[in-house]
Order: structure tokens, then C-alpha cells, then sequence
């Protein structure tokens, strides 16, 4: 009888921490440090890189996917990584010129795994415009300005997706 009782409240015990979540088995299945994201939330100051990013955002804008706050978001942040790629790349270079910049920028995208085709139409052509406004569309070396300039436009284009998620 004392044992069916003692079982009894450890099972009621338990209900509640499942009910209100105070404790879970897979709680230690959890990672401890959430992913980093980072995001420019600052609009570009070259006023050509801006009219080309909120281009971008307009395009977003007309969007009513349900997957586009997610989509968005991601996007900034690969953007912005782009851009701290290159800016970071002084010394172990891997961004040495314009055609690396559009490999990366196309195998980064590859890697997110978004199923973004036909979703935002015009989409990958406003991208490009703003990306030839910094860099244009020749393939060169990167020297420190256009080095520069490859970083803002990524930026401009994190900041773009950004607001395109909100």
C-alpha cells in the first residue's frame, strides 16, 4: 500500500514537471551556445547601393510566401559572412578576384539549402545589378578598393534581405 502511493506521487511528480516543461529527458539533447547570426540593419551610405538594395527589397516585399521572414534572415546573415570573408581575407586569400566572389556567393547559396526558385521573381537579377554596381562585371584581382567595394555591396545586401524580412 506505502508503495503503490510512493510510485503514485512520483508519477503525479512527473505529470507536472511534463506539463510545465520544468524538466525534460531531451533537454540534455540541447546545444548549450545558439548559432550566431549577424545581420547589417544599417542601410548602405553610397546612395547607388542603396536605391540597388531597396530594389532588392521591393522585390522581397511582394512576396507573401510564408517562408520568407526565414528565407530573409538567412540570406542577411550569409551576406554578411560573405562580406566578412572577404574583408578578412588579406592574408590566407581565398576571394582573390571578382570570380571568386561569384563562386562563393554561388556555392554559399547552395549550402543554405533554400528552395527559393520562383519564389521571389526577379529576385536573383536585382541581386546581381546592385553586386555590379560595386564591382562590375569584369573578372579582376581584388585590390584593397575593390576589395572594399565587394564588402559593401555584400553588406548592402545583408541589410537588404534584412528589411525585406520584416
Amino acid at each position: 500500500m506505502m508503495k503503490n502511493k510512493l510510485v503514485l506521487a512520483v508519477g503525479i511528480v512527473l505529470i507536472g514537471f511534463g506539463l510545465f516543461g520544468k524538466y525534460s529527458p531531451t533537454d540534455t539533447l540541447k546545444p548549450t551556445a545558439p548559432a550566431v547570426e549577424s545581420y547589417v540593419i544599417d542601410a548602405p551610405s553610397d546612395e547607388a547601393l542603396l536605391e540597388k538594395a531597396r530594389s532588392v527589397v521591393s522585390v522581397l516585399k511582394e512576396s507573401n510566401d510564408s517562408t520568407k521572414r526565414l528565407d530573409c534572415l538567412k540570406l542577411s546573415s550569409l551576406y554578411c559572412d560573405m562580406a566578412t570573408l572577404i574583408e578578412l581575407d588579406n592574408n590566407d586569400t581565398v576571394i582573390k578576384d571578382t570570380a571568386s566572389i561569384r563562386e562563393a556567393n554561388s556555392l554559399a547559396g547552395k549550402m543554405l539549402r533554400l528552395n527559393i526558385k520562383n519564389k521571389y521573381p526577379n529576385l536573383a537579377e536585382s541581386c546581381k545589378e546592385l553586386i555590379v554596381e560595386a564591382i562590375g562585371e569584369d573578372d579582376v584581382v581584388l585590390d584593397e578598393n575593390m576589395r572594399k567595394k565587394a564588402c559593401d555591396a555584400f553588406r548592402a545586401l545583408s541589410w537588404a534581405f534584412y528589411e525585406g524580412s520584416k
